[in-house]
């Protein structure tokens, strides 16, 4: 029994008398690629006289050997696996290593006279310096779940911090990361949740960041595509009325012989219901659309089939005019039927006027929930409106300037 009691004791001993010169010989260092680094084979201040070297890489089973110096007057032995990639100084025993590589990570260690409890350790660790981090956005939907998501394709990142307007992110907001930080999850995204989002990334050598602009939307694209065509939808209906009521005007004003009549009165209708049908067109389109996002509803379904027949009549009634006049005295025969042909181009401005009011205050509405810019539609309704207006006006400006003789073809219509 003593003598087992002495053998710990002693095992003990020789531990802490030995455990603070291993400490003192380890050594850790981080490079990054690329670059060189100095590993030291004694303490700074160690004055000892080195007759004898070796230089190991120890992480590889087995250890391989890197130089070999057996002292002065003799020329290091670098091994092949480093030729060309080291540099050895025999003054201190020093290595310094060449354009490194991430292969190059373990522990070297340098035997000095052969004493290798001494042995000083270096445990080397090279990192490939961080690339810029490219952040992913998947919606920008107010009222969806957005992930932004923080991607680096160069480099091994210890850290992601996120941050929001250069700020830490908002605790009165549930934000959420991943379990690595590189996602970031944003329920149900709001108008508060504009700003700029930065990523930064980083390892022990290097760091970057990257940042966004979050805009959320108040509306999808295809709400915002169902804004603008009911927009340039409303341009036309609205030009519609104005011109036809303005032609209404001049047509009273002129003289029997400056009427419009015969040819020109026919293509003017071809025209005018041509219009309506565009735009009735345009407005199914929309509705379309808002039905897409907003689900069924029996008005717009109801809606939908009344503009339904505004695009069959205005439709016919243009095709037949400007093909074959004449067969359209066979569709008047009826009064039901005259009675649908007439107001099928009235009742048509009428449907797409109020329901394009409609769907474009109800679409704002839902976009003032998001930070983008709204929908300017300006340039469209200026260049509808013209065109629209060109179309109405311009029989009336021929008739103007040139002898209206034509034969009276609109009393048979």
């Amino acid at each position: 029994m003593s003598y087992r009691m002495m053998s710990r004791c002693l095992m003990l001993l020789l531990v802490f008398h030995w455990a603070p010169k291993t400490a003192e010989a380890q050594e850790h260092r981080i490079v990054g690629t690329g670059s060189s680094v100095l590993l030291t084979a004694l303490p700074t201040h160690d004055q000892t006289v080195i007759n004898h070297i070796q230089w190991e890489y120890i992480s590889s089973v087995p250890a391989l050997s890197v130089v070999d110096y057996y002292g002065t007057g003799t020329e290091p032995i670098v091994f092949k696996s480093y030729k060309d990639r080291v540099i050895f100084y025999s003054s201190n025993g020093s290595l310094l290593l060449k354009n490194v590589h991430e292969t190059d990570s373990g522990t070297y260690r340098a035997t000095v006279n052969l004493n290798k409890i001494k042995a000083r350790q270096t445990t080397l660790l090279v990192l490939e310096p961080v690339s810029k981090a490219q952040i992913q956005i998947n919606s920008t939907v107010a009222g969806s779940s957005i992930e932004l998501s923080c991607k680096v394709l160069i480099g091994k990142v210890q850290a992601i911090d996120w941050k929001k307007d250069g700020k830490p992110l908002p605790k009165n907001r549930c934000y959420q990361v991943s379990e690595n930080f590189s996602l970031l999850y944003i329920p149900e995204a709001q108008k508060s949740d504009c700003g700029a989002f930065s990523c930064n990334v980083s390892n022990d050598i290097s760091w970057q960041e990257t940042s966004v602009n979050l805009t959320i939307e108040g509306i999808r694209p295809s709400l915002k595509l169902a804004l603008e065509i009911s927009t340039v939808a409303l341009v036309i209906a609205t030009t519609l009325a104005a011109g036809s009521g303005l032609g209404f005007i001049i047509l009273c004003c002129q003289s029997e012989k400056r009427k419009l009549t015969g040819e020109l009165w026919r293509w003017l209708v071809v025209f005018i219901h041509g219009l309506v049908c565009v735009s009735a067109i345009l407005m199914f389109t929309a509705a379309v659309f808002w039905m897409q996002e907003e689900g069924f509803s029996t008005a717009l379904v109801l809606y939908m089939i009344f503009l339904t027949g505004v695009i069959m009549v205005t439709l016919l009634i243009s095709a037949v005019l400007a093909i074959c006049p004449q067969r359209l005295q066979m569709f008047k025969k009826k009064t039901m039927h005259r009675v649908i042909l007439d107001t099928a181009a009235p009742g048509g401005v009428i449907l797409v006027v109020v329901f394009a009011i409609f769907l474009t205050q109800n679409i704002q509405h839902l976009q003032r929930k998001g930070c983008s810019p709204f929908f300017d539609g300006t340039a469209a309704i200026l260049i509808a409106a013209a065109i629209s207006l060109l179309i109405l006006l311009a029989p009336f400006v021929w008739c103007k300037y040139q002898p209206c003789s034509f034969y009276a073809y609109f009393k048979a219509f």
